[in-house]
């Protein structure tokens, strides 16, 4: 059987080996264990040729084996610490969205080098390794620098975040349609940045509340690093509706 390497990006960070197909392992991971109390998560497809000092990987390869019975071996856990920042970023591939009763939607990526990109203030849901919501001035490949630069006192290796939609009326409050918990807290944060007194980033929550997650983004998800960025893009509503309905409805609900 073939052996994949997914790496989850939500919740729990973690390299697991598998002999399942990326949408099985999604229907598993969400509702086919006890292990997991909230089923939605995401998780990249890892380069299965990956070359590395840090994990085992002999020792996975040797232990995922199917079951006595001929059953594929659904996880095989070689990592549940800093996983993120020892896989290169040529090796991450596909992202997987997963629903909370496992309808699994697959995201290819894209080289993103920012030549798009256009001045404004942005709200970014962190995911891995750390998770705060951010109001930002910089686009997505400048936060991406940013927030891995080892010259700030505050810094991660490696980020995965995703850009939040901040739909507003003229008075700068955010569309009522938006399921935010405190929108007038992120209005205030927003104004805040807007004001220009050099300030770049601001903390939202510590520990946002993912209900409802995949309606509120905008572009889609980013991975990056100082040596460059991926890009994986949501789908657009009209994408949504047509091409992935029964994944858009059951994220729709929670």
């Amino acid at each position: 059987m073939k052996t994949h390497l997914y790496l989850t990006c939500f919740r729990t960070e973690a390299l697991i080996a598998s002999h399942l197909e990326p949408a099985d392992f999604g229907t598993y991971m969400a509702v086919g264990t006890q292990k997991l109390t909230l089923g939605q998560l995401m998780f990249f497809e890892i380069n299965p040729d990956l070359k590395s000092d840090y994990f085992d990987l002999a020792r996975a390869r040797n232990e995922c084996v199917p079951h006595s019975n001929g059953h594929p071996k659904a996880s095989l856990y070689i990592s549940i610490y800093r996983a993120m920042e020892h896989v290169g970023l040529p090796d991450y591939g596909t992202l997987h969205l997963v629903t909370r009763d496992g309808r699994v939607l697959g995201i290819a990526p894209q080289g993103y080098s920012g030549a798009n990109e256009t001045p404004e203030v942005h709200l970014y849901q962190e995911l891995c390794p750390v998770s705060p919501l951010i109001v930002s001035s910089l686009p997505p490949s400048a936060f991406c620098r940013f927030i891995t630069d080892p010259q700030n006192a505050i810094h991660v290796p490696r980020i995965f975040f995703a850009d939040l939609r901040v739909d507003r009326d003229r008075a700068g409050r955010l569309a009522g349609t938006l399921p935010y918990t405190h929108p007038k807290h992120i209005e205030s944060c927003i104004q805040e940045i807007e004001a220009g007194k050099g300030k770049k980033t601001k903390t939202v929550d510590r520990e946002h509340s993912m209900d409802l997650f995949y309606r509120l983004v905008r572009h889609g998800f980013y991975l990056g690093d100082q040596t460059g960025a991926k890009f994986y893009p949501f789908p657009t509503p009209d994408e949504l509706d047509d091409q992935h309905h029964a994944w858009w409805r059951s994220a729709s609900m929670g």
